[in-house]
């Protein structure tokens, strides 16, 4: 098996038969050429995959297709559309093509080769479309100088979205800050969560955060723009100028303002076109290393990055119209290769309903009836101070914590011992009934009895003198162990349960006060001399 090389696919304005010729990045080799399909029209060059190559005819209302190993079109297949297509985009798996059609975007699922939707929000005719590297959402720019953003689920599907409240003809963000027409824009990597890059003919690079929906930076340039790339970390932004020049612009010195003017002077430049003709195509290799730009003068320019220098120049028959990079072998181009269609023969013209062969029957249960939902965590909550504070608030917090418990574990039982308080008495006002109970009968049968009478009132007082004594003795008697007997008739033993809090509320204050000594510790051992705390206060994040 051969080597894998960058493979630059470019189409011209040139009137011959070629459309888009492959040449290898590095040695400058012939490697395939597709004919017939006319002038490839700007913007409008697409792959499937490393299985086929689609064209805009820029001149028909024709879309071409090639197998990637062959010159010749592929037999009895012509997407014929609506009208001339200005712009051109298959999302990453080749299932959804969008077609920039005037002021129209026209969607078609390649597989059933079904019309979708027609999205009509442009006030003028589409210059570029680019979906995201994911594939969920596609940008649109136009000569109106609009930049829309679009979710490609409900605009793939109109006639579904009436119980979700969204309109499917709505764009997810509509970015107005272009004067002239917009000539490229870039997304990077990430999807949603990615940065977008616009050019314009009002000499602006506007950037912005697709996750958010706003605007980041405005970077104005002395000349108009037509072309933009950006390195796969973002960090080096390319403009094709209109002067023949490529500027680079470095994100890491970005300036903390919403629109910053570059001067001449500030400016890096890769200077070797013709002065004067548009720079209308740029790419990057894979390793950010090599740029290639095309330009109206008919030159394909190599160029290092690091260096910014000239490598090599690949004249053209024609102004080039479009530039594209791919890491391929050179066995894709061999004949033998066969390659399956995964795509319709026809692009149908007008939006059809739904049949049963579009739909996917799924087996939903009820535990995921409502769908799955991540946790989403409480960005608002705020904890001012420095981290040595922050600790003593929560230990502080857990102190308390810590002698509310107790404190509740003692007033629980100082209750417990009320009620055994009055358990005693009720049992000694019961025990004095008795006793007076016992002294009416003896008065009444004291007439018959005298003898036995005085002796009975002798046992009597003697009897109540050691229920007095036995009172005095209990209140005098220790609660805890009258808790203790009480308890124990239950089957508690609540003489264990006090020396287990005893000892878990020395162990307690054992650990805070370790803690507290540490915090104290480290802070005199950190300090500098003179300083009585250190302040180490979070940062606050930057508000561009």
């Amino acid at each position: 098996m051969a080597d894998a090389v960058e493979a630059l696919f470019i189409s011209t304005g040139s009137e011959d038969n070629t459309t888009c010729s492959v040449q290898d990045l590095r040695t400058g080799t012939d490697l395939m050429r597709y004919k017939g399909g006319g002038i490839a029209q700007h913007h409008g060059l697409a792959m499937i995959s490393l299985s086929h190559v689609f064209a805009a005819n820029s001149a028909k209302p024709l879309i071409h297709v090639w197998p990637i190993n062959k010159q010749e079109q592929m037999a009895s297949l012509r997407f014929v559309v609506p009208g001339k297509v200005n712009a051109l985009a298959l999302t990453p798996d080749g299932c959804f093509l969008a077609a920039g059609i005037q002021e129209n975007i026209y969607l078609w699922h390649m597989n059933t080769g079904r019309m979708l939707n027609t999205l009509s929000k442009h006030y003028q005719a589409i210059t570029c479309l680019r979906f995201t590297d994911n594939g969920e959402h596609f940008i649109s720019g136009g000569k109106d100088g609009a930049v829309l953003v679009w979710d490609l689920t409900f605009a793939a599907a109109p006639l579904d979205t009436g119980s979700s409240g969204q309109d499917s003809t709505e764009p997810l963000y509509s970015f107005n800050d272009h004067g002239l027409a917009v000539t490229d824009v870039y997304s990077g990597l990430g999807g949603i969560r990615s940065h977008l890059f616009t050019v314009s003919l009002d000499r602006c690079c506007n950037i912005y955060d697709l996750l958010g929906g706003s605007q980041l930076l405005s970077v104005v340039f002395p000349v108009a723009l037509h072309s933009v790339i950006v390195n796969r970390l973002e960090t080096h932004v390319y403009v094709g100028s209109g002067d023949g020049k490529v500027y680079v612009f470095h994100m890491e010195k970005t300036p903390r303002m919403k629109e910053y003017h570059v001067e001449e002077d500030e400016l890096q430049a890769f200077v070797g076109h013709t002065a004067g003709k548009a720079i209308t195509s740029l790419a990057l290799n894979m390793s950010s290393t090599s740029l290639v730009s095309g330009g109206e003068d008919n030159q394909v320019c190599v160029w290092d990055v690091g260096s910014r220098q000239l490598i090599k120049s690949l004249p053209q028959t024609g102004s080039v119209t479009n530039l594209c990079i791919r890491l391929l072998t050179p066995s894709v181009f061999l004949p033998e290769h066969k390659h399956t269609q995964p795509f319709a023969d026809t692009l149908k013209r007008m939006i059809t309903p739904r049949t049963k062969d579009d739909y996917i029957e799924l087996l939903v249960t009820e535990e995921y009836a409502k769908g799955r939902k991540s946790p989403e965590p409480d960005l608002t909550e705020c904890y001012p101070g420095t981290d040595t504070e922050i600790l003593r608030k929560l230990i502080a917090s857990m102190y308390m914590s810590k002698s509310q418990k107790d404190k509740d574990e003692g007033e629980a039982e100082e209750e417990e011992q009320d009620e055994l308080e009055a358990e005693d008495e009720s049992d000694a006002e019961e025990d004095e009934m008795e006793v007076e109970d016992e002294a009416a009968n003896e008065e009444l049968s004291r007439d018959d009895v005298q003898v036995e009478g005085e002796d009975e009132e002798d046992d009597v007082e003697a009897d109540e003198e050691e229920e007095e004594a036995e009172e005095e003795e209990d209140e005098d008697a220790d609660p805890d162990e009258s808790m203790e007997n009480s308890a124990s008739a239950n089957g508690v033993d609540v003489q264990k349960l006090l020396e287990e809090n005893a000892r878990l509320k020395e162990e307690s204050k054992r650990l805070f006060d370790i803690v507290f000594q540490y915090i104290s510790t480290s802070n005199s051992s950190s300090a500098k001399p003179g300083d009585s705390a250190i302040k180490t206060k979070r940062k606050k994040p930057s508000q561009n």
